[in-house]
């Protein structure tokens, strides 16, 4: 089976080299993300795969189709980038690797949790003016004694709880789903209660209609003040507004982010500082905001996982067989 891999990234080389050797499949690379001016690449192959946060809009199905292309593998967990309705209609299938590892985004939504209540943001910047006061930062709290709300609690908000848990925190899950198994460690409850409760709260939903923006004025409006927010989701899950109002009035007491509504303009890439987006500019200038190039996933073992469970799905649904990473809806 021929598979172009689109939007290639030399890290996954390796692992692209290693599952070609096991498989006898042939894989082309290539450094482009599928869209309209590159969906002509995909001519002659038997199946195609991407990881992208651009969207794939509706003309490059019809493309894809005409091409006798069946599917999409997509090497991520959110597929927002979908039209999902303009793939079923030319009867493409699509998956997504909806648990490369989701250890991995929870660690470092764990990680930049530390770095705020710990102030290390304000600590080094105090120590690159030669300040080595404890004032320079201040008081820090200990996890332990924190209220988390986790709002998705699919797999990585699952792994983030039990993390939490296991640190002394107290968990509360936001989720349409409950999940029996997860009563160890999170108290259900609803979006109201959590967020009146929360000290720190965590997105690690999709983005679809019900999310999209979930995190608006009506939202801010319930948080406790000195609330701590954590996005390694999806960056149009919170109004970036009514963020950057909550950190000036000081509702909100820090907040990091891996993801923001307008990544696309400058994540992923090297630029003068002066051209970054006005309101990513601003940010960034918070002593208590974090701002990371959406590597929450970049990890070894989910770069490897992502390869090699994409192509592997690649092949399984051009041969009509089923998978459990299959999108249905």
């Amino acid at each position: 089976m021929k598979i172009l891999m689109y939007n290639t990234v030399s890290d996954e080389m390796p692992y692209v080299e290693k599952w070609t050797e096991k498989t006898g499949h042939e894989v082309v690379t290539i450094d482009q993300p599928l869209n309209e001016t590159t969906v002509d690449r995909a001519k002659g192959f038997d199946a195609i795969t991407t990881q992208q946060t651009t969207a794939i809009n509706a003309p490059v199905y019809a493309q894809l189709a005409q091409f006798n292309i069946k599917q999409i593998a997509i090497r991520q967990v959110g597929y927002d980038v979908l039209d999902l309705p303009e793939a079923f209609a030319h009867n493409i299938r699509l998956s997504n690797v909806a648990a490369y590892s989701p250890r991995a985004i929870a660690e470092y939504t764990l990680t930049q949790l530390f770095n705020l209540i710990r102030h290390n943001k304000k600590f080094d910047r105090a120590r690159n003016t030669g300040d080595y006061t404890w004032a320079a930062g201040g008081q820090a709290r200990e996890i332990h004694d924190l209220t988390v709300a986790v709002i998705g609690v699919g797999r990585i908000g699952t792994a983030l709880a039990e993390m939490l848990h296991a640190l002394g925190a107290t968990v509360l899950g936001v989720d349409p789903i409950y999940r029996a198994q997860n009563e160890p460690f999170v108290t259900y409850t609803t979006l109201d209660d959590a967020l009146s409760r929360a000290d720190v709260i965590s997105f690690h939903t999709p983005l679809n209609d019900e999310t999209r923006y979930m995190a608006d004025e009506n939202f801010f409006a319930k948080i406790q003040p000195g609330t701590i927010m954590l996005n390694f989701a999806r960056g149009e899950i919170v109004d970036m507004v009514e963020l950057e109002k909550a950190l000036e009035s000081k509702l909100v007491a820090g907040a990091a982010f891996d993801v923001t509504p307008n990544e696309n303009d400058f994540m992923n890439q090297k630029q003068d500082i002066t051209a970054l987006p006005a309101d990513v500019k601003r940010l960034i200038e918070y002593d208590n905001f974090l701002l990371s190039p959406h590597i929450a996933f970049y990890t070894n073992t989910a770069i490897k996982n992502m390869v090699e469970m994409a192509l592997n799905d690649a092949v399984t649904m051009v041969n009509g067989g089923v998978t459990e990473n299959e999108i249905l809806r």
